[in-house]
């Protein structure tokens, strides 16, 4: 078991040019390459006004290269790219950061970012012929996977390898459970591990797929004091090298009761729970704020402790070889926060 984690809020992310402050985003570019964190992008409401208040979501464009030293965070680039990047999914492998981001309707470009003496380098790798939001996307042995999510706009289950060689592109899977976008996933000795997500309800389940055998196996549910745990819109990220740590996620109650609501209720008796619904406190919401932690090896779940700041959803938890960093997110709908937290691990 791992020992305790002591979480500080160490920094509030950099404006985006042109604001005076950052109100944060959900939605990210992210990923680590050796001591430098890359995160940005993401959308927020511009000037944090809801929607019920006629806010407008805006996808941001800038990209954040921070540097850690001796513990520390510092900020050594921020660039703005050609356009908005939100909801892509990351990817890292040999020292490159590659994200599948929607520039059209019907076409994604696949960018790799290198650092390059403490500057952000992006470059076009490849396109697709679809958008693609709210999916998996991992690297191994040359091959970009991804899928399990929206493409061009629809749920599927379709899991997809893009060789980064040849530039071959295949359906080489089909995921076993039900429909869902944004889980979280990983590989782990030539098995690709995805997790939670959700649709019109939150799931806990998982599954791994055998990159050789291309086969599919069910894994342990997501069920901590019998009580199961929502990973929708959670990230997790490496605590030791068999472990993956979990925080954030809706609470699948609180979710599954929404989405009712908003898809069967009309007139103005939507329009009353719509405006009550995004005016909640956040406490209301009951998002997840347990350290979860996963053993890949043992296919086991456990609980550390609870995090100190609040649950966040579509965040980004990243983490170097000693520390863990939870990078802005949300905290209830349409509002976020800007702020880095830090855990050694």
């Amino acid at each position: 078991m791992s020992t305790k984690l002591t979480w500080k809020n160490i920094a509030t992310v950099a404006p985006q040019k042109g604001y005076d402050k950052n109100l944060g985003t959900a939605g990210l570019v992210k990923g680590v390459l050796g001591s430098y964190l890359i995160f940005g992008g993401g959308a927020n409401f511009e000037d944090g006004i809801l929607p019920v208040d006629g806010g407008v979501k805006i996808n941001h464009k800038d990209v954040y290269l921070y540097k850690e030293v001796n513990g520390n965070l510092s900020l050594v680039d921020q660039i703005q790219y050609d356009y908005p990047l939100a909801y892509g999914p990351s990817a890292v492998a040999d020292n490159k950061l590659y994200y599948i981001a929607t520039k059209e309707e019907n076409l994604s470009e696949i960018l790799v970012f290198t650092v390059v003496d403490d500057k952000l380098v992006v470059n076009v790798f490849g396109t697709l012929p679809f958008t693609v939001e709210n999916t998996i996307a991992e690297v191994d042995n040359n091959v970009l996977y991804f899928g399990i999510g929206s493409i061009n706009g629809k749920n599927t289950n379709e899991l997809y390898s893009y060789n980064l060689s040849s530039k071959d592109f295949d359906v080489i899977g089909e995921f076993p459970g039900k429909l869902r976008s944004q889980t979280v996933s990983c590989i782990y000795n030539n098995e690709l591990y995805i997790y939670g997500g959700g649709a019109d309800v939150t799931f806990n389940d998982g599954y791994k797929f055998n990159l050789t055998t291309k086969t599919w196996e069910k894994l342990a549910d997501v069920i901590i004091d019998n009580e199961e745990i929502s990973l929708l819109g959670a990230d997790w990220a490496p605590h030791n090298e068999n472990e993956m740590l979990v925080i954030g996620g809706f609470d699948k109650d609180v979710w599954k009761e929404a989405v009712f609501n908003l898809s069967t209720l009309i007139g103005k008796e939507k329009d009353k729970y719509r405006n009550d619904y995004f005016r909640r406190p956040v406490k209301d919401f009951n998002w997840n704020k347990k350290e979860l932690v996963y053993n890949l090896k043992e296919n086991t779940w456990y609980k550390l402790d609870e995090i100190p700041f609040e649950a966040p959803c579509g965040h980004a938890l990243l983490a170097t070889k000693d520390y863990i960093y939870s990078i802005m997110g949300e905290i209830k709908p349409a509002e976020r926060l800007p702020f880095i937290h830090q855990t050694k691990k």
